[in-house]
Formats: structure tokens, C-alpha cells, sequence
């Protein structure tokens, strides 16, 4: 049961993550689009062109991000296939406007830092060096002119300007991109990328650890230490907010007989074990749908969502029959009271109240026998 509840805790931690990369590229797409009205407006002078290519093809991009999210959210290889759509739409973008997008390669890595995964941070890295490399490479022949590629500069601005005439002087234009491009370009940028792993891997390992310290403080401030049922606290918070919206609703209510004279008799440790061996009866036989809750020092509440009459008698009786059971080997005799009633989860205080009135009318009849 523990770790089907880890299960469904990660899978919802990969769908808000993925809604999450998909809403970055819908900002990084709606940037896009402000840059290319200022380049309309002449306030930027990049060719049109490149623009246009590079907001239409981040458009696409965070389309098809939108439809994976939209139409396979709950599928595990979904977070693969959302960052590649993001690696995708940083390359376009970086092609066109080649050094102006310089940081935008890191955005990727620092998205896969929520998914908890390292081996995920790994393979947004793998995905963002060929992505560096393409940009790097596809940009020099299509994107923006970046002048610093075609001369291969080494040293301060100066040393490449006539003193009389301002003029530009380069001894020679770039007579060897496929080699000196991936050399002095995308592997310096690689390195810089991988300077970032450590701490994207230690930002993830925080953020798994954090996750993890909020819900166990959470189960242990919704959990009697006793017992490990839900306690008061989740039964109060579960009444206002959560069973009045269920259709119909089930109440069996338990009161626990003789806990004051075993406590006085044997000892509140024996009592300890009374009351525990009845919680663990009543969680024992419930079905799906279903949750228990100590209410009081010897009360018992049991909530289950769209049960019939049928379904309360059942469970009882196997409670019953288990404490029957239990007595036969037990220093401790167990013993229990309980009512059963149904209705709207709107009306669930007055069903508790029902159940509870049917309860106390079980305890006189058992104590009159």
C-alpha cells in the first residue's frame, strides 16, 4: 500500500512538472512574440526573416508541447518527450538568432531539476549537447551573422580597428568551420552546460528531499501515533471540506467496551492493546473507498463513499466474527459496539450523529446480555 501511494505521489509530481516545462515554453514562446514586434518596429534590427523563422518555428514547438500535455499527461515517457519539444524549440530559436540566445541552451537542464531524476538530468544534458552542437553549426549558415565565427578573434576589439579610418581589419575569414566551429564554439559551451549538473542534481536532490519531509510531517500531523488510523484532526478537516461533495456516504461508528475497567484493573498498557487491536479490526476488512478514523480515547469512525446497506452489514459482521476470532488468543478480551447509517455526504454530520445514536443503542443491548 506504501508504495502504491509513492507511485500515484510521483506520477502526480510528473504531470504538474510536465504542465510546468509546457507552460516555460508557452513564456518562452510569448517572448518570442514580443521580440518580433519590436523587431517590426524597427526598436530591434534583426532581418525579418530570421525573426519570423524563429517565432514560427518556437510556435510550433509549444503547440505540440500543449497537445502532449493536453492528451497524454499520465503517460511515464511523456517528461522524455516534452523536454525533447523544449531542446527542439531552444535549437530553432538558437539557430536564427545565434548569439542573442546564448543562455537559452540552459533552460532545459535547469526544467529537468523538478522531475526528481537524476538520470533524466542526464539526458536533458545529452539532448542540450546536440542541441548546442546544431546551433552552433546551423546557425553559422543560416542564422544571425556572428562576425566573432567568420574572423576567429583571440584578443581585444582594438587590436582589429585602423586607428585613422575606424575600419575593421580581419587577415582572414574562417576557412574552416567543421573544425574549428565544434572545437572553440559548442565544446566550450558543453563544458560551461556541464558546470551546471551539480547543482541542478543537488537543486533536485533538495527539492525530492523537501517533498518528502512535507508529507511525512503531513501523515504525521493526519495520524493518531497510536493506531495509525487518521486522527481527529483529518476527520474534522475531512467533514468540512472533502464529504460533502460525495453523493452518498456510509458511516459505521465503533466504541470500544470495557477500556475503563481494563485500564483499572490491568493497566493502561493493557488498555493500550485494546484499543489497538480493535483499530486494527475495523481497518482490516475495508474496501476501496474507504477510510478510518479515531475520533475519541475508545471511538472509532469509519467513512466509506458510495456503499449500500448491504456493504456496512457485511463489513460489521466480519469485524465481529474477527474479534471473535482474536478473543481466543487474546490476555485481553475484546469487545465493541457499533451503528451503522447512510445518506448524502451533504448531511454527513447527521449521518455521524446517527450512526452514533445506533451505536449507543448496540451498547445497552450488549450490555443487557
Amino acid at each position: 500500500m506504501a508504495e502504491d501511494s509513492r507511485k500515484v505521489t510521483i506520477e502526480k509530481s510528473e504531470i504538474e512538472a510536465n504542465l510546468f516545462t509546457a507552460k516555460c515554453q508557452i513564456t518562452m514562446t510569448l517572448v518570442m512574440l514580443f521580440t518580433l514586434i519590436l523587431n517590426i518596429l524597427d526598436i530591434f534590427i534583426i532581418e525579418d526573416s530570421l525573426m519570423y523563422k524563429a517565432f514560427f518555428g518556437s510556435l510550433l514547438c509549444m503547440i505540440l508541447a500543449c497537445i502532449v500535455v493536453k492528451f497524454y499527461n499520465t503517460s511515464p515517457i511523456t517528461k522524455y518527450i516534452i523536454l525533447f519539444i523544449m531542446v527542439a524549440l531552444v535549437t530553432i530559436v538558437g539557430v536564427f538568432l545565434t548569439y542573442h540566445l546564448i543562455i537559452i541552451s540552459a533552460l532545459p537542464i535547469l526544467c529537468s531539476a523538478q522531475y526528481k531524476n537524476k538520470r533524466f538530468i542526464y539526458y536533458s544534458y545529452g539532448i542540450t549537447v546536440i542541441s548546442t552542437f546544431l546551433i552552433v553549426m546551423l546557425g553559422y549558415f543560416y542564422g544571425l551573422c556572428d562576425a566573432n565565427m567568420y574572423a576567429l578573434t583571440n584578443t581585444i576589439g582594438s587590436e582589429y580597428v585602423e586607428s585613422g579610418t575606424g575600419k575593421l581589419l580581419f587577415d582572414k575569414v574562417n576557412e574552416n568551420p567543421w573544425g574549428t566551429l565544434p572545437l572553440y564554439y559548442a565544446f566550450p559551451r558543453c563544458l560551461v552546460l556541464y558546470c551546471t549538473i551539480p547543482m541542478i542534481k543537488h537543486i533536485s536532490t533538495v527539492i525530492a528531499e523537501d517533498a518528502l519531509r512535507e508529507r511525512k510531517l503531513k501523515k504525521l500531523s493526519e495520524t493518531d501515533n497510536m493506531t495509525r488510523l487518521y486522527n481527529r484532526n483529518k476527520y474534522d478537516s475531512m467533514l468540512e471540506k472533502y464529504y460533502p461533495d460525495v453523493e452518498s456516504i456510509g458511516v459505521v461508528f465503533w466504541d470500544v467496551n470495557g477500556l475503563k475497567k481494563v485500564n483499572d484493573t490491568m493497566g493502561h498498557e493493557y488498555g493500550d492493546i485494546l484499543i489497538s487491536n480493535i483499530a486494527t479490526v475495523v481497518s482490516e476488512y475495508m474496501g476501496d473507498d474507504c477510510r478510518a478514523y479515531r475520533i475519541g480515547g475508545d471511538e472509532f469512525v469509519v467513512i466509506f463513499e458510495d456503499a449500500t446497506e448491504d456493504v456496512l452489514k457485511e463489513y460489521i459482521d466480519k469485524c465481529q466474527n474477527a474479534i471473535k476470532i482474536r478473543n481466543n488468543a487474546s490476555k485481553v478480551r475484546l469487545s465493541a459496539a457499533c451503528g451503522y447509517a447512510l445518506g448524502a455526504g451533504k448531511d454527513i454530520v447527521r449521518i455521524v450523529s446517527k450512526a452514533d445514536a445506533n451505536m449507543y443503542e448496540n451498547k445497552q443491548k450488549q450490555k443487557q446480555q
